[in-house]
């Protein structure tokens, strides 16, 4: 037997020599955010350790495939790269919002790999910088120095009223945004925007490093319903369990908040302005959307009311409707704001302020 010949058997029947093991390494995309509608698709770029065959799959904010990309060609080792144009598996454009996506490599041993970022990475809080108001333009701008989820919320100082969410974790690319912003309320009946106790708060959480964006920014993500290719959700790697105000771990369909609704008795008068008029006790009726009730209850809430941005009760509450009793004794009569907010302990908020003319007596004037 020649020395190749043996050195080949060798190779063979040694316990500790095996095939190289089959890695997906050096992943990158070329940019953060795709246009709607893919006119300028998006590239990803990886390295396989050895052949094998390569897919892309993306993933919505509800963790179920919209696309699955595969390599075109014989298996192989080295560089490779797939591209997203921005649609899903039915070939329409996406609608803007966050995606994410993982590779999978399968080798002659049909054993796959995956790589996915999407439970080891983000949902870190970030510290948001250059948080202002331009009362000309009438947009609030911040600075990120990541990719996120971005909430802000706008309300009073010294323990005042929430009183209006404009953006309720929608997601944000890496650098200075301008939002728009009117100046008043949820309501529409409060100028905020030269109250001197106004309020800007800007929460971000940053999204994983396989994040795609596709813009343009929204103030609320809409979702695919007709999946025809099946719905599939991501199988995780890891989860993490949901803490109270933790808003970054919730489901995308439960994150959101509560429309709130506050009604006074039937049959409440109004004076020639259209303003509603209390006087005396007064039965403030609080409730929420039918189709936020559930949640609501379930998650637990407390339940607040503020005149003027004053707060004159609070109490922990188990479930919808509810009524608080205001009596309006020793408020001085004329024109007044009272403010409700539904705090969920999941983070989850609900808002209304209705304007009032408070009078002793209940009678118009």
């Amino acid at each position: 037997m020649n020395r190749f010949r043996l050195s080949l058997l060798i190779l063979l029947i040694l316990p500790g020599v095996q095939a190289q093991a089959l890695e997906i390494l050096h992943v990158r995309q070329d940019r953060e955010m795709l246009d709607s509608g893919g006119k300028s698709p998006l590239d990803v770029r990886f390295e396989l350790s050895a052949a094998a065959h390569a897919r892309m799959d993306i993933y919505d904010s509800r963790d179920l495939l919209i696309r699955r990309i595969e390599a075109t060609g014989k298996p192989a080792a080295g560089e490779h790269v797939l591209r997203w144009d921005g649609r899903d598996n039915a070939g329409h454009p996406v609608p803007a919002g966050a995606y994410h996506y993982t590779l999978q490599a399968t080798g002659a041993d049909g054993s796959p790999v995956v790589y996915d970022l999407s439970d080891i990475t983000g949902g870190e809080n970030l510290e948001v910088k250059n948080i202002h108001w331009d009362s000309k333009q009438k947009t609030i701008g911040y600075l990120l120095q990541k990719p996120a989820r971005v909430n802000i919320r706008i309300g009073l100082k010294d323990n005042g009223p929430l009183l209006r969410v404009l953006l309720d974790w929608v997601p944000r690319s890496a650098g200075t945004h301008q939002e728009p912003w009117d100046g008043m309320d949820a309501s529409g009946v409060i100028d905020l925007s030269r109250h001197p106790k106004r309020d800007i708060v800007v929460l971000a959480t940053s999204l994983s490093d396989n994040t795609v964006l596709v813009g343009p920014p929204v103030t609320t993500e809409r979702m695919i319903q007709d999946m025809n290719w099946g719905r599939q959700e991501r199988q995780h790697k890891k989860t993490t369990p949901r803490r109270v105000a933790a808003v970054s771990r919730q489901p995308v369909g439960t994150r959101g908040n509560f429309a709130l609704r506050m009604t006074l008795p039937e049959g409440t008068e109004r004076n020639a302005d259209g303003i509603d008029i209390v006087g005396g006790r007064v039965a403030v009726r609080l409730d929420v959307d039918d189709k936020d009730r559930k949640r609501a209850v379930d998650r637990r809430f407390e339940a607040g009311f503020y005149v003027d941005g004053l707060l004159v009760f609070e109490n922990e509450t188990g479930f919808l409707p509810m009524t608080w009793y205001w009596d309006t004794k020793g408020i001085n009569p004329g024109i007044h704001y009272l403010t409700s907010n539904l705090r969920g302990y999941e983070g989850n908020f609900g808002m209304q302020t209705l304007k009032l003319y408070v009078s002793p007596k209940g009678e118009q004037r």
